[in-house]
């Protein structure tokens, strides 16, 4: 049985992208997995012809998969804010994969809130410095 590892990851000044890489890289569920494509199933293409109930079904197959897969991970938190570190400035389409228990576009909606939630913070700061 695993113990779940727990690190005040949510703050901007928590563990350094190379000690949650660490940690990831040692406890991860996926490491050493039989089957590691397994976090890499094919994603629901939303520009792929399927209508849109068809496209929420794939999508909800694939959370499921998301959270199944991660569910017993003792370092999902960890993995997902390694992933949200590391995806902050990429392009939408280099989204991939599981990571943290989420699907791609769970993790690029995530990224745009703290995008738009530092965006805020900065306005905020430096109109009161005004």
């Amino acid at each position: 049985m695993r113990t779940m590892l727990s690190l005040p990851c949510q703050k901007p000044n928590g563990p350094a992208i190379t000690d949650l890489s660490s940690l990831v890289s040692k406890f991860g569920t996926c490491v050493g997995a039989l089957n590691p494509d397994a976090w890499f199933p094919p994603e629901p293409n939303p520009s792929g012809g399927e209508s849109p109930e068809a496209l929420a079904i794939r999508r909800a197959d694939y959370e499921n998969t998301a959270r199944q897969l991660c569910g017993p991970c003792p370092v999902r938190t960890q993995c997902l804010e390694l992933a949200l570190r590391e995806e902050h400035d990429l392009p939408q389409t280099w989204f991939h994969g599981i990571r943290g228990g989420k699907a791609p576009w769970q993790r690029r909606s995530m990224v745009r809130r703290r995008r738009q939630a530092a965006a805020r913070q900065i306005t905020e700061t430096s109109e009161a410095v005004a």
